[in-house]
C-alpha cells in the first residue's frame, strides 16, 4: 500500500523510473551482446532491442511505435497494463498482510483489546519512516477485523465519530468483518470525510466489500456521486485512487452487463 508510505514522506514516484532503468539496461546489454557475438550480425533483432531500450524513456512522448516488419507497440497500453498488474500485486500484499494479522489474535477480545489496537496504531504512526511501512498497518487492520466484530459492547457509530485515527480504523474493521449493505451510505460518507490516508485506504476497501454484496441498481445515485467526487480529489498515483476507480468501474460494468438469475 503506497499511500501510508507517501503520507510518512517516503517517495513512491520513482519506482517506475527505476523500472525503466532496469528495462533499458537489460535491452542495451542484449543489443551489445548481439553485436559483438561472432556468429551474429546487426539485423532487425538488434534494432528491435535498441528500440525497446528506449521505450521506457519515450512513454511521455509517444503513444505507440512501429518496429521493422510492422510490429507495433502501443506503449501507453503497456504502461496501463503495468499499472494494473502492480495494483493487483499491491492489493494482494495488503490483503495477505491483513490475513496474517488476523491469524494472530486471541478468541475472547474485550474493549481493552480494542484500545490496545488503537494505541498500536498511534505507536506505528509515530515511528520514524525508516522503521515502519504499510505491512505493519495491514497486519494491524487484519487483527482488528478478526477482533472488533467479536467485542459485544463495541459501538461502531461512536468509533466512526472518534477524533482518533486508530479508533476510526476499528469502525471500518468492524464493518469489513461484519459487512452489512445497509451501512453503505454511512460508510461512504465516512470514507469521503476520512483524513488519514492509511484509514481511508481501508475505508475504500470496506466500501468495495459492501458494494459487492449490494444490488448495483440499488446503490443510491448520491452515494455514487460522492464516490466519484472523492476519486477526483485523490492523487492518481495512490492505491486509494486505484481501489476506488476499480469499485466504480465494476459497478458500471455490472450495470451494463446485468447477471440474469
Amino acid at each position: 500500500m503506497l499511500d501510508c508510505l507517501a503520507a510518512k514522506g517516503i517517495p513512491v514516484a520513482g519506482k517506475r523510473q527505476w523500472g525503466g532503468v532496469a528495462v533499458t539496461t537489460v535491452a542495451v546489454a542484449a543489443a551489445v551482446a548481439h553485436v559483438v557475438w561472432p556468429n551474429l550480425e546487426i539485423d532487425t533483432i538488434t534494432v528491435v532491442l535498441l528500440v525497446v531500450a528506449l521505450l521506457p524513456w519515450l512513454g511521455h512522448l509517444l503513444d505507440s511505435i512501429e518496429m521493422p516488419g510492422g510490429w507495433k507497440v502501443k506503449y501507453r497500453s503497456l504502461e496501463q497494463r503495468q499499472d494494473s498488474v502492480e495494483q493487483v500485486a499491491t492489493d494482494a500484499t495488503s490483503t495477505a498482510q491483513a490475513a496474517f494479522g488476523a491469524a494472530q489474535v486471541d478468541d475472547s477480545p474485550t474493549m481493552d483489546t480494542v484500545r490496545q489496537m488503537v494505541e498500536e496504531y498511534d505507536r506505528l504512526w509515530a515511528l520514524p519512516r525508516q522503521r515502519t511501512g504499510s505491512a505493519e498497518f495491514d497486519r494491524l487492520f487484519g487483527a482488528m477485523v478478526a477482533v472488533v466484530p467479536k467485542v459485544p459492547d463495541f459501538d461502531v457509530d461512536r468509533a466512526f465519530g472518534s477524533p482518533a485515527d486508530g479508533a476510526r480504523l476499528t469502525a471500518f474493521a468492524y464493518v469489513y468483518g461484519r459487512p452489512d449493505p445497509a451501512r453503505l451510505t454511512d460508510v461512504v460518507a465516512a470514507a469521503v470525510e476520512e483524513r488519514s490516508p492509511v484509514v481511508q485506504y481501508w475505508a475504500i476497501r470496506t466500501v468495495a466489500v459492501l458494494v459487492e454484496q449490494t444490488d448495483v441498481s440499488a446503490v443510491p445515485e448520491p452515494v455514487v456521486a460522492q464516490l466519484r467526487a472523492l476519486l477526483d480529489r485523490l492523487p492518481v498515483d495512490t492505491a486509494r485512487h486505484a481501489q476506488l476507480a476499480g469499485v466504480l468501474q465494476a459497478r458500471q460494468e455490472a450495470l451494463l452487463n446485468p447477471v440474469t438469475r
